[in-house]
């Protein structure tokens, strides 16, 4: 396993998907997309770049942390700060250690807890959303109240779900700006394009959807899959999957990383479907191929 900063020397860091296999990173609790993480990072960072492939709370413990977004927009978030960060985001993070390390806690929300929140409140607000939006979430009191509330011993989806939409109806509660709802609705717009070769090379591609991918290289889903085919000379689907298969078996292998763990790095939703397409390619479970070590 590697640390934040090792990962990031090569890779844009994909989060909630990366986390998973991040030495540095606790996961507390997860279902499907839906996470809970604890990062504690002892190593300075700086213009570390991330992509957000799923709707994220950060919730600062200790430290001080520096987000800046694509038209330099900046944000400092010291102890007690939070931020809410919609999907589909590319932005840079710096921490320098000064006197502590940065601890934090990171909260995602699967598109079933999002749609949950959102059938059970208003229509969503026409808050003043921006090309990029971020905010910042005053006071600090009632989300350390609510990580403090958080049973590690329950592992149940149900109990995840319920403590999510407490979270989300929280959020809403001290959102000023009246966005939050807007933003959890909004749909990803189309980046700038960027040329196919580059983006793939330097991507964390193991964390990504085709439509993510899409996205990232300035494209239209059916734009990606056209460029894709023409220079790789199969489809984006196929290709992802068989890297994601044989970058699995290297971590069964390698790292000291469970089943369900090298199945969550992978993107996969389910162990179920990755035991499936991991033995449909190789004749073996994940679990025989690591019996073999």
């Amino acid at each position: 396993m590697k640390t934040i900063f090792e990962h990031t020397q090569s890779n844009v860091l994909v989060i909630p998907q990366a986390l998973y296999a991040m030495k540095d990173v606790t996961v507390l609790s997860h279902h499907r997309n839906s996470a809970i993480f604890y990062k504690n990072l002892e190593q300075d960072l700086a213009n570390i770049e991330f992509y957000t492939n799923i709707p994220c709370f950060i919730y600062i413990e200790n430290g001080r942390e520096v987000i800046t977004n694509s038209n330099k927009g900046k944000v400092e978030l010291n102890a007690g700060s939070s931020i809410f960060l919609p999907q589909g985001l590319n932005l840079l993070s710096d921490f320098v250690k000064e006197t502590e390390s940065l601890k934090a806690y990171l909260v995602f929300f699967d598109d079933d807890v999002v749609n949950d929140y959102l059938s059970k409140v208003k229509k969503p607000l026409d808050g003043n959303v921006g090309e990029e939006s971020f905010f910042l979430i005053d006071g600090g009191d009632e989300f350390t109240a609510f990580f403090d509330s958080i049973r590690l011993d329950i592992k149940a989806p149900t109990y995840l779900n319920i403590k999510l939409q407490e979270l989300l109806h929280l959020i809403a509660w001290k959102d000023n700006q009246h966005i939050l709802n807007s933003l959890l609705a909004k749909k990803i717009r189309v980046a700038p394009k960027r040329n196919l070769a580059r983006i793939l090379n330097t991507l964390d591609v193991f964390h990504l959807t085709v439509s993510d991918m899409a996205y990232l290289s300035g494209r239209s889903l059916s734009s990606f899959n056209r460029d894709f085919k023409e220079s790789y000379k199969e489809t984006p689907k196929k290709w992802l999957r068989e890297k994601k298969l044989i970058k699995a078996k290297e971590l069964l292998v390698s790292e000291e990383l469970s089943v369900t763990e090298v199945a969550m790095t992978m993107g996969y939703e389910n162990v179920s479907a990755f035991i499936k397409a991991f033995k449909l390619k190789y004749g073996v479970t994940p679990k025989q191929i690591k019996l073999r070590k």
